[in-house]
């Protein structure tokens, strides 16, 4: 098998009718939480949700999912701070939890490790810029951010007997999964124009099976390069074909692949789609 890389990352793009066809609030709920647990599980650090212009789904459901999506990666000591109880929240009590990294758990002060890093919130005490990190009290912290109500890495150092938040900076979170972000963007156009075109592989049932033996990724970047995939996928209901077509873009101009050959169903669903075309990529990764 061919070794692709060490430090290939991937991101991911989906269509904003992940939800096509979903009725019941619980039931998309839980459909977004199979995607962010697929995304944690295999370090996904940006989810890149674009506009269906086939579908063409509501603006609410969209909302929906983006909101679902960053409550989900938000650690539970922050969640009631951060998102007030809405109908778009009203059945994410019955989830289990992802259990990212960031995902600290409540530990008693005798046990926190100096130079830990935690998600805080940053809130004011008696004029003292603090920020929880789910501990039983809030933690002085000295760094760039001065807004109440932001959400920051820090790091936690022992000084003087107290304990002290900072600024981390972005290299230290590299070399660890640190959670994804969600980004929207009106078009698939605006998405794919991100990346590198030859960082970029399509999924679609139309294109060549995937055989990681005749995999050549034409990366953009040097051998010794943290080079990031984007793996793009189709709708519940049209694949990439259709909606290249409906954008106006070309898409011969991107490498393309079926991962699911002699499959057994006459679809794969998209969140399943996401899950098998993730696991197969991320055994090329050696």
């Amino acid at each position: 098998m061919q070794t692709i890389k060490k430090n290939l990352k991937y991101d991911i793009a989906i269509p904003d009718s992940y939800l096509y066809g979903v009725r019941t609030d619980i039931d998309k709920t839980l459909k977004i939480f199979q995607l962010a647990r697929t995304l944690s599980i295999f370090r996904i650090r940006n989810i890149n949700i674009f506009h269906d212009k086939v579908l063409n789904p509501t603006a609410y459901e969209r909302q929906f999912m983006s909101t679902v999506l960053e409550y989900l990666d938000t650690p539970q000591y922050l969640r009631r701070k951060i998102y007030p109880m809405s109908e778009m929240l009203k059945t994410v009590g019955r989830l289990h939890p992802i259990r990212s990294p960031h995902h600290k758990d409540k530990v008693d002060l005798k046990h926190l490790k100096s130079g830990e890093i935690r998600v805080g919130l940053t809130e004011r005490r008696g004029g003292v810029l603090c920020v929880d990190v789910g501990l039983d009290f809030l933690i002085n912290y000295e760094g760039k951010f001065h807004q109440v109500g932001k959400k920051i890495n820090v790091k936690l150092l022992r000084k003087n007997k107290q304990i002290l938040a900072v600024d981390v900076a972005d290299k230290e979170l590299d070399d660890m999964y640190w959670g994804y972000a969600v980004h929207y963007f009106p078009d698939l156009r605006k998405t794919i124009d991100r990346y590198d075109p030859s960082n970029l592989i399509l999924t679609s049932k139309y294109s060549k099976y995937f055989e990681n033996e005749e995999m050549q990724l034409n990366l953009s970047e040097g051998a010794n390069a943290v080079t990031t995939i984007l793996v793009i996928f189709g709708s519940p209901k049209y694949g990439l074909d259709v909606i290249f077509e409906k954008e106006g873009v070309d898409m011969n101009k991107y490498q393309s692949y079926n991962f699911f050959p002699f499959q057994g169903t006459q679809t794969v669903r998209l969140e399943e789609a996401v899950l098998g075309v993730l696991s197969i990529l991320n055994s090329c990764v050696k």
